[in-house]
């Protein structure tokens, strides 16, 4: 095997690449955008005579400019499992200005004398600059009148001013221990401006005899797809330097920690196109020796693949692409002393010519580090004919996994053995089931054209919960979306990109910041590992009483259908499911 031990020529010109990019972009700005409308409804701020705060709700978003509209609550009750996190929004808003309003949480206390030392943590909901579907993927033309502001961003700075006539969100994450005593626990939530308080809350926690596996032996097959080298450019630091590493560990931590189960690799240059701001790069360099011969470098892909296993994502390695979207395969031309690329579809000798090698190549290769069997070579969205094409070539070699996103084809699908398909395309359950015998796995994914369930800036948050609840209901394994972190030019301003609706292109923030939209994913994620438990000990259970519990599990779950969204919105088909839960 052909194995170069320092970085190769590829790595150098990527590198220069990221830089010229950089010169042409902003670092992320910390001011909160203004409000791009250029007309706001009109607000009797005059009868707001001091700041007020209330107890909201998680699945909602509250706008900076808008008066609330909530039943006004000084107490708050939730219920969850051991090793489960749990969430709450408080919501200030004030006629005059605040120049220093910070939040004081004590730890939650139970009658029985247990203590949770610091299990809630508290966020103030920062706000971005968002658009609409305004017809889904495709070129958006933006205006005031499309562009909003979104409660999105979880800031953990320790104070915040607001504005005159303006509202914020407190976010709080109620991380409950896999130790804790089953019971009723209290903390007192302070909500101040400098040392003088303004209100006081009562968050009570109900913990449930239960509980939730750690997060890597969760059972969702959770798989957003990562972008490197967006860290890179947003913290200006060289690619692949020490400096980069550290600032994606706490990023990828906080991936890990909701369960996610595949490494996002990249096998050949820009194998999406340029649907990213960031463009992804060849983590392998293919070098075209005088002789004829190729030679590989696998430094990148293996460092990579060795950080990421350490953080905990292990189970799968997903390498992009052998059809690239606009067929283009780079290569290091060593008679020519310079990359260069050919343009090689895959119905095309030069496509066999490029990829055969590498593959046998990169099958030893694998098998020396330990990882053939974890490793995927990944498709999506390309032609079915270019696809069998692949599918052919990579089965010659033999033992390689493939996946795809892609729409159900019985031909192409038998051969996928991790299958995504868009959520709005339905399997038979016996076609899921005939999978899963085979040890395949069986997710749905949303892109741009689906306007809901979404994960845009502007959707609902509980349509973050709902997709865990659907992929229960439909018999699934997980969910796909193409982006934790490719983020758009300052994304901590606006979350808008070219092509796609607010938001479609991340979930989290530079500097390790999540978002409401990613912490209701996991907060769907988390019900689905419920029902997963629920479900399996009923049905192994003889009781009466069991049967009856499935068949109330059973009625609620056919109600989670996509096309009853818009008529009784995902937030209430969650509320409902959540009560159940509970009471189960």
């Amino acid at each position: 095997m052909n194995k170069l031990i320092i970085f190769s020529a590829l790595s150098i010109a990527v590198l220069s690449c990221v830089m010229v990019l950089g010169k042409n972009n902003k670092s992320i700005t910390l001011s909160e955008p203004a409000n791009p409308q250029l007309i706001s409804p009109f607000q009797n701020w005059e009868e707001v005579d001091e700041p007020m705060v209330s107890w909201g709700c998680s699945n909602s978003r509250y706008h900076k400019n808008y008066i609330p509209e909530l039943e006004l609550k000084d107490e708050l009750f939730v219920t969850g499992w051991k090793n489960e996190r749990l969430y709450a929004q408080a919501v200030v808003w004030t006629a005059d200005s605040i120049h220093n309003l910070s939040v004081e949480v004590s730890d939650l206390s139970c009658e029985s004398g247990h203590t949770i030392f610091g299990g809630v943590n508290s966020y103030f909901v920062r706000n971005v600059i968002g658009d609409e579907f305004m017809g889904g993927c495709g070129y958006k033309k933006h205006s005031s009148e499309t562009s909003h502001l979104i409660a999105d961003c979880l800031d953990n700075s320790s104070n915040i001013t607001m504005s005159d006539k303006s509202a914020r969100g407190i976010w709080f994450n109620i991380d409950v221990p896999v130790d804790a005593k089953a019971g009723r626990y209290l903390s007192e939530v302070t909500i101040l401006n400098k040392n003088d308080v303004i209100k006081k809350l009562k968050l009570k926690v109900d913990v449930i005899n239960r509980t939730l596996p750690q997060a890597k032996d969760w059972t969702y097959h959770l798989d957003l797809w990562q972008n490197p080298y967006a860290v890179a450019r947003i913290n200006e630091v060289p690619l692949w330097s020490e400096e980069h590493w550290q600032y994606m560990q706490p990023l990828y931590t906080r991936l890990a920690n909701a369960g996610q189960k595949c490494i996002t690799a990249t096998i050949t240059n820009t194998p999406w196109g340029g649907q990213t701001y960031d463009a992804f790069q060849s983590m392998i360099e293919h070098k075209l020796k005088k002789d004829g011969s190729w030679e590989y470098d696998y430094t990148v892909f293996d460092n990579w693949v060795e950080f990421m296993m350490e953080l905990g994502i292990d189970k799968q390695i997903n390498c992009y692409s052998l059809i690239p979207w606009k067929n283009k395969l780079c290569y290091h031309d060593e008679l020519a002393q310079k990359d260069t690329f050919m343009i090689a579809p895959a119905s095309s000798n030069e496509f066999e010519t490029y990829w055969r090698p590498f593959l046998l190549d990169f099958k030893e290769h694998l098998c020396d580090k330990g990882w053939f069997e974890k490793t995927s070579i990944a498709m999506d969205e390309r032609p079915l004919k270019d696809m069998m094409i692949a599918v052919n070539l990579i089965e010659e070699i033999g033992g390689f996994k493939i996946s795809s996103a892609a729409n159900y084809d019985p031909e192409f699908s038998s051969h996928i053995t991790d299958l995504s398909f868009e959520s709005r395309y339905l399997l038979s359950d016996s076609i899921l089931e005939d999978r899963r015998s085979k040890g395949y796995i069986t997710t749905f994914y949303v892109c741009c054209s689906a306007e809901y369930p979404n994960n845009f800036t502007y959707s609902e948050p509980s349509e973050g919960v709902w997709q865990g609840w659907y992929a229960y209901a439909k018999n699934l394994d997980g969910f796909l979306r193409w982006a934790y972190n490719s983020w758009a030019e300052d994304p901590m301003q606006d979350t808008r990109f070219i092509t796609w609706p607010s938001g479609d292109t991340f979930f989290v923030y530079p500097g390790n910041i999540s978002s409401i939209r990613f912490e209701k994913l996991r907060e769907g994620i988390q019900d689905f590992e419920k029902l997963t438990i629920l479900m399996n000990e009923f049905k192994a259970s003889d009781k009466p009483e069991a049967k009856i519990q499935i068949q109330k599990l059973e009625e609620l779950l056919k109600n989670f259908e996509i096309a009853n969204i818009p008529e009784q919105g995902t937030k209430q088909m969650i509320l409902e499911g959540k009560r159940l839960l509970n009471n189960l």
